[in-house]
Protein backbone atom coordinates (compact mmCIF):
# COMPACT_ATOMS: atom_id res chain seq x y z
CA UNK A 1 0.00 0.00 0.00
CA UNK A 2 1.33 3.55 -1.19
CA UNK A 3 2.13 5.89 1.53
CA UNK A 4 1.18 9.24 0.94
CA UNK A 5 2.35 10.82 3.43
CA UNK A 6 3.58 13.95 1.57
CA UNK A 7 -0.40 14.11 1.15
CA UNK A 8 -1.98 17.29 3.27
CA UNK A 9 -5.87 16.37 4.40
CA UNK A 10 -8.02 18.75 6.47
CA UNK A 11 -9.80 16.74 8.33
CA UNK A 12 -12.73 18.24 10.22
CA UNK A 13 -14.96 16.36 13.40
CA UNK A 14 -17.36 17.55 15.72
CA UNK A 15 -17.56 16.38 18.61
CA UNK A 16 -20.84 14.69 19.24
CA UNK A 17 -18.54 12.24 15.93
CA UNK A 18 -15.47 11.69 17.72
CA UNK A 19 -15.88 8.07 18.94
CA UNK A 20 -16.22 7.56 14.91
CA UNK A 21 -13.29 9.18 13.73
CA UNK A 22 -10.90 7.88 17.18
CA UNK A 23 -10.62 3.90 15.91
CA UNK A 24 -9.19 5.03 12.94
CA UNK A 25 -7.03 8.32 12.69
CA UNK A 26 -4.04 6.98 14.42
CA UNK A 27 -3.83 4.08 11.22
CA UNK A 28 -4.27 7.24 8.70
CA UNK A 29 -1.90 9.54 10.27
CA UNK A 30 0.66 6.89 9.23
CA UNK A 31 -0.68 7.22 5.47
CA UNK A 32 -1.22 10.97 5.36
CA UNK A 33 -0.31 14.20 6.18
CA UNK A 34 -3.47 15.04 8.74
CA UNK A 35 -3.94 18.14 10.09
CA UNK A 36 -6.96 17.58 12.27
CA UNK A 37 -9.27 19.96 13.61
CA UNK A 38 -12.34 19.11 15.89
CA UNK A 39 -15.06 22.00 15.18
CA UNK A 40 -16.15 22.79 19.12
CA UNK A 41 -15.11 24.14 22.58
CA UNK A 42 -11.41 23.09 23.66
CA UNK A 43 -12.33 22.78 27.17
CA UNK A 44 -15.11 20.05 27.09
CA UNK A 45 -14.28 16.42 28.16
CA UNK A 46 -14.66 15.52 24.26
CA UNK A 47 -12.08 18.13 24.24
CA UNK A 48 -9.64 16.60 26.79
CA UNK A 49 -10.05 13.13 25.08
CA UNK A 50 -9.13 14.46 21.18
CA UNK A 51 -6.26 16.26 22.98
CA UNK A 52 -5.08 12.77 24.82
CA UNK A 53 -5.58 10.68 21.07
CA UNK A 54 -3.82 13.47 19.38
CA UNK A 55 -0.84 13.83 21.25
CA UNK A 56 -0.52 10.05 21.85
CA UNK A 57 -0.55 9.86 17.86
CA UNK A 58 1.49 12.51 16.76
CA UNK A 59 -1.62 14.13 14.88
CA UNK A 60 -1.72 18.11 14.65
CA UNK A 61 -4.91 19.35 16.61
CA UNK A 62 -7.07 22.57 16.72
CA UNK A 63 -10.31 23.74 18.06
CA UNK A 64 -12.73 25.56 16.17
CA UNK A 65 -14.94 27.60 18.41
CA UNK A 66 -17.55 29.51 16.88
CA UNK A 67 -19.58 31.99 19.00
CA UNK A 68 -22.61 31.29 17.91
CA UNK A 69 -24.72 28.59 18.69
CA UNK A 70 -24.62 26.09 15.05
CA UNK A 71 -28.43 27.38 14.34
CA UNK A 72 -27.27 31.10 14.63
CA UNK A 73 -27.68 33.13 11.45
CA UNK A 74 -24.51 34.74 12.19
CA UNK A 75 -23.11 30.88 11.62
CA UNK A 76 -22.92 31.10 8.38
CA UNK A 77 -20.68 34.03 8.42
CA UNK A 78 -18.28 32.54 10.57
CA UNK A 79 -18.17 29.13 8.88
CA UNK A 80 -17.52 31.23 5.92
CA UNK A 81 -14.45 32.86 7.36
CA UNK A 82 -13.23 29.15 8.59
CA UNK A 83 -13.38 27.69 5.49
CA UNK A 84 -11.90 30.49 3.46
CA UNK A 85 -8.77 30.46 5.45
CA UNK A 86 -8.71 26.41 5.52
CA UNK A 87 -8.65 26.53 1.68
CA UNK A 88 -5.75 29.20 1.88
CA UNK A 89 -3.99 26.60 3.09
CA UNK A 90 -3.57 24.26 0.20
CA UNK A 91 -4.56 21.08 1.11
CA UNK A 92 -5.09 18.12 -0.78
CA UNK A 93 -8.25 17.17 0.28
CA UNK A 94 -11.06 17.83 3.00
CA UNK A 95 -12.81 15.52 5.26
CA UNK A 96 -15.92 16.38 6.93
CA UNK A 97 -17.37 14.24 9.45
CA UNK A 98 -19.80 17.59 10.75
CA UNK A 99 -23.20 18.06 9.67
CA UNK A 100 -23.42 20.94 7.49
CA UNK A 101 -26.44 21.56 8.13
CA UNK A 102 -27.83 24.49 7.93
CA UNK A 103 -24.79 26.95 7.35
CA UNK A 104 -21.99 25.00 6.54
CA UNK A 105 -22.46 23.25 3.08
CA UNK A 106 -22.99 26.88 2.03
CA UNK A 107 -19.39 27.33 3.00
CA UNK A 108 -18.15 23.81 1.59
CA UNK A 109 -20.06 24.99 -2.36
CA UNK A 110 -18.28 28.27 -1.69
CA UNK A 111 -14.31 27.91 -0.28
CA UNK A 112 -13.71 24.57 -1.26
CA UNK A 113 -12.87 22.15 -4.51
CA UNK A 114 -15.87 20.12 -5.04
CA UNK A 115 -13.39 16.77 -6.32
CA UNK A 116 -11.45 17.34 -3.08
CA UNK A 117 -14.29 17.55 -0.46
CA UNK A 118 -15.42 14.04 1.27
CA UNK A 119 -18.74 14.19 3.46
CA UNK A 120 -19.67 11.73 6.14
CA UNK A 121 -23.02 10.56 5.44
CA UNK A 122 -24.53 9.56 9.20
CA UNK A 123 -28.14 9.87 7.12
CA UNK A 124 -29.22 9.45 3.81
CA UNK A 125 -32.21 9.38 4.58
CA UNK A 126 -35.26 10.49 6.74
CA UNK A 127 -36.15 8.58 10.01
CA UNK A 128 -38.57 9.16 12.78
CA UNK A 129 -36.22 9.64 15.37
CA UNK A 130 -34.88 12.56 13.24
CA UNK A 131 -35.01 16.56 14.51
CA UNK A 132 -36.47 19.47 12.25
CA UNK A 133 -38.05 16.92 9.53
CA UNK A 134 -39.45 19.53 7.93
CA UNK A 135 -36.82 21.17 7.23
CA UNK A 136 -33.76 18.86 6.90
CA UNK A 137 -35.66 16.60 4.42
CA UNK A 138 -35.65 18.81 1.47
CA UNK A 139 -31.84 20.08 2.83
CA UNK A 140 -30.98 16.12 2.84
CA UNK A 141 -32.48 15.77 -0.77
CA UNK A 142 -30.06 18.93 -1.77
CA UNK A 143 -27.01 17.46 -0.14
CA UNK A 144 -27.73 14.35 -1.83
CA UNK A 145 -26.98 15.67 -5.34
CA UNK A 146 -23.86 17.57 -4.43
CA UNK A 147 -20.77 17.12 -6.88
CA UNK A 148 -18.64 15.95 -3.63
CA UNK A 149 -17.63 12.81 -2.60
CA UNK A 150 -20.00 11.15 -0.28
CA UNK A 151 -19.45 8.78 2.23
CA UNK A 152 -22.17 6.65 3.92
CA UNK A 153 -21.39 4.20 6.58
CA UNK A 154 -24.69 1.61 5.89
CA UNK A 155 -25.82 0.56 2.54
CA UNK A 156 -29.26 1.06 3.48
CA UNK A 157 -28.13 5.01 4.02
CA UNK A 158 -26.78 4.97 0.94
CA UNK A 159 -28.91 3.17 -1.25
CA UNK A 160 -31.34 6.74 -0.63
CA UNK A 161 -28.60 8.48 -2.29
CA UNK A 162 -30.48 10.02 -5.58
CA UNK A 163 -27.25 11.77 -6.65
CA UNK A 164 -26.15 11.37 -10.42
CA UNK A 165 -22.02 10.26 -10.42
CA UNK A 166 -22.32 7.07 -8.19
CA UNK A 167 -18.94 6.75 -8.38
CA UNK A 168 -18.60 9.47 -5.68
CA UNK A 169 -20.53 7.27 -3.55
CA UNK A 170 -18.48 4.95 -0.40
CA UNK A 171 -19.81 2.93 1.74
CA UNK A 172 -17.51 2.13 4.62
CA UNK A 173 -18.91 0.97 7.79
CA UNK A 174 -18.20 2.29 11.52
CA UNK A 175 -15.16 1.10 13.37
CA UNK A 176 -15.43 -0.40 16.01
CA UNK A 177 -14.79 1.54 19.33
CA UNK A 178 -11.87 0.48 22.30
CA UNK A 179 -12.29 2.25 25.17
CA UNK A 180 -9.98 0.56 27.17
CA UNK A 181 -9.63 -3.44 28.89
CA UNK A 182 -12.36 -4.59 31.02
CA UNK A 183 -11.47 -6.07 34.40
CA UNK A 184 -14.55 -7.36 35.44
CA UNK A 185 -16.94 -10.28 34.81
CA UNK A 186 -21.02 -10.82 34.48
CA UNK A 187 -22.74 -12.07 37.23
CA UNK A 188 -22.90 -15.87 37.12
CA UNK A 189 -26.67 -16.38 38.91
CA UNK A 190 -28.67 -14.23 36.49
CA UNK A 191 -28.61 -12.67 32.85
CA UNK A 192 -27.79 -9.21 32.75
CA UNK A 193 -29.67 -7.29 30.12
CA UNK A 194 -27.98 -3.80 29.27
CA UNK A 195 -29.54 -0.29 27.11
CA UNK A 196 -27.26 2.24 27.57
CA UNK A 197 -26.99 5.67 25.84
CA UNK A 198 -29.28 8.72 25.74
CA UNK A 199 -32.86 8.04 26.90
CA UNK A 200 -34.49 9.76 24.08
CA UNK A 201 -38.12 8.76 22.32
CA UNK A 202 -36.77 6.47 19.34
CA UNK A 203 -34.50 4.48 21.58
CA UNK A 204 -37.99 3.13 23.09
CA UNK A 205 -36.78 2.63 26.80
CA UNK A 206 -40.75 2.26 27.99
CA UNK A 207 -40.91 -1.13 25.29
CA UNK A 208 -38.07 -2.94 27.82
CA UNK A 209 -39.32 -1.78 30.90
CA UNK A 210 -43.12 -3.09 30.14
CA UNK A 211 -40.73 -6.50 29.00
CA UNK A 212 -39.08 -6.75 32.09
CA UNK A 213 -41.80 -6.11 34.26
CA UNK A 214 -43.46 -9.02 32.59
CA UNK A 215 -40.84 -11.10 32.42
CA UNK A 216 -40.01 -10.74 36.33
CA UNK A 217 -43.20 -12.78 37.08
CA UNK A 218 -42.30 -15.21 34.91
CA UNK A 219 -38.85 -15.53 36.09
CA UNK A 220 -38.11 -13.73 39.30
CA UNK A 221 -34.27 -13.35 40.63
CA UNK A 222 -33.20 -14.68 37.05
CA UNK A 223 -32.24 -12.03 35.00
CA UNK A 224 -31.79 -8.61 35.90
CA UNK A 225 -32.01 -5.23 32.98
CA UNK A 226 -29.57 -2.44 33.54
CA UNK A 227 -30.20 1.23 32.05
CA UNK A 228 -27.41 3.20 31.82
CA UNK A 229 -27.44 6.71 30.56
CA UNK A 230 -29.53 10.05 30.89
CA UNK A 231 -32.21 11.94 28.88
CA UNK A 232 -35.17 13.85 30.28
CA UNK A 233 -37.43 10.78 28.90
CA UNK A 234 -36.31 9.20 31.97
CA UNK A 235 -38.98 11.90 34.07
CA UNK A 236 -41.82 9.63 32.52
CA UNK A 237 -40.18 6.42 31.62
CA UNK A 238 -39.68 5.38 35.14
CA UNK A 239 -42.66 5.55 36.10
CA UNK A 240 -43.60 2.84 33.93
CA UNK A 241 -41.28 0.24 36.37
CA UNK A 242 -43.91 -2.29 38.41
CA UNK A 243 -40.98 -4.33 39.90
CA UNK A 244 -37.69 -2.18 41.16
CA UNK A 245 -36.33 -5.22 41.70
CA UNK A 246 -36.13 -6.29 37.95
CA UNK A 247 -33.90 -3.18 36.76
CA UNK A 248 -30.47 -1.90 38.10
CA UNK A 249 -30.67 2.07 37.14
CA UNK A 250 -27.52 4.16 36.09
CA UNK A 251 -28.99 7.36 35.17
CA UNK A 252 -26.30 9.71 34.26
CA UNK A 253 -23.81 10.37 31.46
CA UNK A 254 -21.58 7.34 31.78
CA UNK A 255 -17.73 8.05 31.40
CA UNK A 256 -15.98 6.99 28.67
CA UNK A 257 -13.52 4.81 30.96
CA UNK A 258 -16.69 2.96 32.81
CA UNK A 259 -17.81 1.76 29.44
CA UNK A 260 -15.53 -1.07 29.29
CA UNK A 261 -17.02 -2.71 32.57
CA UNK A 262 -20.42 -1.74 31.66
CA UNK A 263 -20.48 -3.94 28.58
CA UNK A 264 -18.12 -6.87 29.85
CA UNK A 265 -20.39 -7.24 33.11
CA UNK A 266 -23.52 -7.78 30.50
CA UNK A 267 -24.89 -11.05 28.77
CA UNK A 268 -27.04 -8.93 26.19
CA UNK A 269 -26.92 -5.22 25.12
CA UNK A 270 -30.40 -4.22 24.02
CA UNK A 271 -31.60 -2.11 21.37
CA UNK A 272 -35.47 -1.57 21.87
CA UNK A 273 -35.09 1.26 19.13
CA UNK A 274 -38.19 2.32 17.32
CA UNK A 275 -36.08 4.61 14.66
CA UNK A 276 -31.95 3.83 13.86
CA UNK A 277 -29.79 4.29 10.57
CA UNK A 278 -26.58 3.55 12.53
CA UNK A 279 -25.62 2.73 15.97
CA UNK A 280 -22.62 3.44 18.00
CA UNK A 281 -23.72 1.28 20.86
CA UNK A 282 -23.86 -1.41 18.44
CA UNK A 283 -20.12 -1.28 17.36
CA UNK A 284 -19.16 -1.09 20.64
CA UNK A 285 -20.89 -4.10 21.46
CA UNK A 286 -19.34 -5.66 18.56
CA UNK A 287 -15.83 -4.72 19.99
CA UNK A 288 -16.44 -6.30 23.20
CA UNK A 289 -17.92 -9.47 21.85
CA UNK A 290 -21.31 -8.95 24.23
CA UNK A 291 -24.42 -10.58 21.87
CA UNK A 292 -27.12 -8.02 20.99
CA UNK A 293 -31.02 -8.35 21.15
CA UNK A 294 -32.12 -5.30 18.61
CA UNK A 295 -35.82 -4.42 16.99
CA UNK A 296 -36.01 -5.56 13.27
CA UNK A 297 -35.85 -2.08 12.09
CA UNK A 298 -33.66 -2.25 8.30
CA UNK A 299 -30.54 -0.32 10.18
CA UNK A 300 -30.52 -3.50 12.80
CA UNK A 301 -30.79 -5.99 9.53
CA UNK A 302 -28.16 -4.68 7.80
CA UNK A 303 -26.04 -4.88 10.89
CA UNK A 304 -27.18 -7.97 12.89
CA UNK A 305 -26.74 -11.31 11.97
CA UNK A 306 -29.56 -13.59 13.17
CA UNK A 307 -28.04 -16.00 15.76
CA UNK A 308 -24.62 -15.06 14.64
CA UNK A 309 -24.44 -11.64 16.16
CA UNK A 310 -27.54 -11.37 18.38
CA UNK A 311 -31.12 -11.81 17.91
CA UNK A 312 -33.92 -9.97 16.14
CA UNK A 313 -37.57 -9.10 17.59
CA UNK A 314 -40.69 -7.33 16.00
CA UNK A 315 -39.82 -3.16 16.36
CA UNK A 316 -42.29 -1.93 18.96
CA UNK A 317 -43.70 -5.28 19.27
CA UNK A 318 -43.54 -6.33 23.81
CA UNK A 319 -44.49 -9.48 23.03
CA UNK A 320 -42.03 -10.45 20.82
CA UNK A 321 -39.17 -8.65 22.66
CA UNK A 322 -40.22 -10.65 25.75
CA UNK A 323 -40.03 -14.08 23.88
CA UNK A 324 -37.06 -13.73 22.62
CA UNK A 325 -35.59 -12.50 26.02
CA UNK A 326 -37.57 -15.64 27.78
CA UNK A 327 -35.10 -17.75 25.46
CA UNK A 328 -32.41 -15.78 26.67
CA UNK A 329 -33.37 -16.50 30.21
CA UNK A 330 -34.53 -20.14 29.70
CA UNK A 331 -32.25 -21.24 27.70
CA UNK A 332 -28.94 -19.24 29.40
CA UNK A 333 -25.89 -19.75 29.64
CA UNK A 334 -25.83 -21.86 26.31
CA UNK A 335 -27.52 -19.75 23.85
CA UNK A 336 -25.61 -16.65 25.09
CA UNK A 337 -22.02 -18.83 24.27
CA UNK A 338 -23.10 -19.85 21.29
CA UNK A 339 -23.41 -16.21 19.78
CA UNK A 340 -20.71 -14.72 21.46
CA UNK A 341 -18.35 -17.44 20.09
CA UNK A 342 -19.56 -16.90 16.50
CA UNK A 343 -20.04 -13.05 16.40
CA UNK A 344 -16.28 -13.14 17.84
CA UNK A 345 -15.61 -15.35 14.46
CA UNK A 346 -17.79 -12.64 12.55
CA UNK A 347 -16.30 -9.26 13.86
CA UNK A 348 -12.93 -10.86 12.92
CA UNK A 349 -13.64 -11.94 9.15
CA UNK A 350 -15.62 -8.17 8.96
CA UNK A 351 -15.06 -5.45 11.43
CA UNK A 352 -11.52 -5.37 12.14
CA UNK A 353 -9.57 -1.51 12.36
CA UNK A 354 -7.76 -2.29 9.44
CA UNK A 355 -10.15 -3.83 6.90
CA UNK A 356 -12.29 -0.65 8.05
CA UNK A 357 -9.10 1.57 7.44
CA UNK A 358 -8.01 -0.22 3.88
CA UNK A 359 -11.94 1.00 2.85
CA UNK A 360 -10.97 4.72 3.75
CA UNK A 361 -7.48 4.58 2.33
CA UNK A 362 -9.01 3.60 -1.13
CA UNK A 363 -11.42 6.07 -1.13
CA UNK A 364 -8.97 8.60 0.37
CA UNK A 365 -6.26 7.67 -2.32
CA UNK A 366 -8.70 8.49 -4.81
CA UNK A 367 -9.71 11.68 -4.26
CA UNK A 368 -6.03 12.72 -3.86
CA UNK A 369 -5.66 11.39 -7.37
CA UNK A 370 -8.46 13.76 -8.77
Amino acid sequence: MKNMKNKRICWITAPYMLQVDLPILSTLSKNYGIDWFVWGSSVSDNAGLAKTYAEKNDIPLRFIESPYSFYNPMSLIFCCKILRTLKMNGYDAYYLDISTFPWLLYAIRKYLPANKVILAMHHGKIHSGMRFKPIYRPFLKYLNRQPFFLQYFSKLQADAFRGKDNSKKYIIPLALNDFGSPDAMPDTEKVVFTAFGNIIESKNIPLLIEAGNRLWEEYPEKFVIRIAGKGRLWNTCKYLIRHPEAFELDIRRIPDEEIPNLFATSHYIVFPYKAVTQSGPLRIAYGYDIPVIASDLEGFKESVEENVTGVLFKSENVESLVEVMRRAISDHPSQHNRIKASQYEYVRQNLTTASVCAKYIEMLDKVLKE
